[in-house]
């Protein structure tokens, strides 16, 4: 069926007239036809979908049962889940980083439940990935038909950014999740205006969505102005109150979060984010450089679906994006180009505020990825379409899912023989499940700042270090960290020494003083045996450029005499209360 000005669509019984026909025109499937009238077996393209959404979800799967290391951007979060309760994590978070609070405690929750490794920390993201997926098919398929659809969803399939998301600690896959389901309810509504009961489900829905998604906020927006759109074309007044119920939702949810956590966040970090940030805040009193600005934006990283990257490598995702809503624009699918514009504009006038960046790395905008792969497969199909002078033949839909298929098949095959983000993330996990076990067989081993509360470098803490890497790995792969257990004094003799470990950060300053007075204070009752440097190397992530010369220092004491009285022990095991 080609969709066009002049189509004529049937209505549900009882709702006809030229308004309604309007609206379902408007918010009805975009189908390309082949340029000679031919279309395509329905049984086929849903077949195909199909297909693609279970690689999809196979790539998704291995990305996550291969267990990558945690890497830094991980464990800045992650380090604020090993001493915060429910209640500490609405305070701002430690090490520069902001996460909407619905998600920090589902992540609570999960780590409580399932104990603090690689697999608990990454469930949350890995179910909404694959999740994600699913609602996806229906959520295209309501927009697009026919081989679009099947360039849409092979496109969310095997793009990176969804695949990688789906397998990491932070809160960008669960972003797209819950914006997913925003558009999605839309969309369904829009079908059946008359329906309330999506609208209300959609009402109900936000203030989830804006609890587990800063970004939540643009698409609701844009929710906001289609459906309100498809109310006032179709005239169905039954719905105004159920969108109104969504936009009070919406405001009430967000200032109530605001309150709640987010200012906390804001307050602290938007100084810091802004300098971070500052390469994707419009430049708005220079014109040249904003038009340049938004041009190079649009062509990198936002736009890596499948692929793409820095500096214009992500062009012909563009081209074919924009090719999508020109598309729309045509086939005045008005709510469908609502939805591609207005989020888009609100996360663009939060970047001019300096509050919310704007492009830059794909995981800013990866809330929308959605819209991206629908515009792309549309615009992708079209652009196919008019390269050919008639029937357009099956080989070039072919060619076209085939490198789709190699693209997937090439990031899982990286995978599975890089298995790591970087080579330094693996020797310090290696590092890890070497040291903590081995010594914590012949010896009691103590974490100077986790167990002993003792902190001899507090920049280190403050600022982003691997530190922070080391300190998650501990608590990972120490058998007694990871069971919860207190260091045992009485168990500390001659045969079983006291192994204390400090991670020293080659950038920070450490306090050799504060050093030799705990070294005095061991002294009393300890016997120092032996003292070693283990060096700890960071590297780039091509392993190639050394960023820093980190070091775990390993001092090793026996007891002098006799076992520990009440006052040495109280003196010594100050930090245990904070596991």
């Amino acid at each position: 069926m080609k969709l066009d000005p002049t189509t004529t669509i049937s209505t549900p019984a009882g709702a006809g007239g030229p308004i309604v026909d309007d609206v379902s025109r408007s918010t009805a499937a975009i189908s390309l036809p082949r340029l000679d009238g031919g279309r395509f077996d329905a049984r086929r393209i849903d077949r195909a979908v199909l297909v693609f959404l279970l690689i999809g979800v196979f790539l998704r799967t291995v990305r996550y049962l291969l267990r990558f290391p945690l890497w830094e951007d991980e464990c800045f979060l992650l380090s604020n889940f090993l001493d915060r309760g429910y209640g500490d994590l609405l305070r701002a978070l430690d090490y520069h980083q902001v996460a909407p609070i619905l998600f920090l405690w589902t992540q609570r929750a999960v780590i409580d439940l399932f104990g603090f490794n690689e697999y608990s920390v990454r469930l949350l993201p890995f179910l909404c990935g694959v999740a994600s997926l699913f609602v996806f098919r229906r959520f295209a398929s309501r927009l697009i038909e026919g081989p679009a659809l099947v360039l849409a969803m092979a496109t969310l399939a095997v793009a990176y950014p969804g695949i990688r998301y789906a397998a990491e600690a932070k809160p960008y896959g669960t972003d797209m999740f819950f914006s997913l389901v925003l558009l999605t309810l839309a969309v369904e509504w829009w079908r059946t205006p008359e329906r309330t009961r999506l609208l209300w489900a959609l009402a109900a829905w936000t203030p989830l969505a804006v609890g587990f998604s800063y970004p939540a906020v643009f698409v609701a927006g844009g929710v906001s102005l289609a459906t309100a759109w498809v109310v006032l074309r179709s005239r169905c007044w039954r719905a105004a109150p159920a969108w109104v119920a969504m936009n009070v939702a919406l405001l009430t949810s967000f200032a109530l979060l605001y309150a709640l956590a987010t200012s906390a966040q804001a307050d602290s970090e938007l100084g810091w984010m802004g300098q971070y940030w500052q390469n994707t805040f419009p430049p708005l009193g220079q014109p040249v450089s904003l038009a340049a600005w938004l041009v190079v934006t649009h062509t990198s990283e936002m736009l890596s679906y499948p692929v793409g990257g820095a500096r214009g490598a992500s062009t012909l995702t563009f081209i074919c994006c924009a090719v999508g809503l020109a598309v729309a624009v045509r086939q005045r699918r008005l709510p469908l180009a609502v939805l591609c514009v207005v989020p888009l504009a609100l996360n663009l006038v939060a970047a001019a505020l300096h509050r919310y960046p704007y492009g830059g790395h794909m995981r800013f905008t990866y809330y929308f990825a959605p819209v991206f792969c629908v515009l792309a497969g549309l615009g992708g199909w079209e652009i196919l379409r008019r390269l050919h002078a008639g029937r357009v033949p099956r080989q070039a839909l072919a060619v076209s899912l085939g490198l789709l298929l190699a693209v997937g098949l090439v990031t899982v095959a990286r995978d599975v023989a890089h298995p790591y983000k970087a080579p330094s993330d693996m020797r310090a996990r290696d590092f890890a499940r070497w040291f903590w076990f081995t010594h914590e067989l012949d010896g009691e081993v103590a974490c100077l700042y986790s167990d002993l509360g003792k902190d001899f470098a507090p920049e280190t803490r403050k600022n982003l270090s691997w530190f922070n890497m080391y300190l998650c790995n501990l608590y990972i792969y120490s058998p007694r960290h990871a069971a919860g257990r207190p260091l045992d004094w009485e168990r500390i003799s001659a045969e079983r020494p006291l192994y204390c470990v400090e991670y020293r950060a080659d950038h920070f300053a450490h306090d050799d003083r504060a050093e030799q007075a705990w070294l005095d204070e061991m002294s009393r009752r300890y016997e120092l045996v032996d003292q070693r440097s283990i060096p700890c190397p960071r590297f780039d992530k091509h392993d190639r450029d050394l960023i820093s010369e980190d070091s775990i220092e390993v001092h090793t004491f026996v007891p002098r005499t006799g076992p520990l009285d009440d006052a040495s022990r109280t003196a010594h095991t100050t930090g245990d209360a904070r596991r």
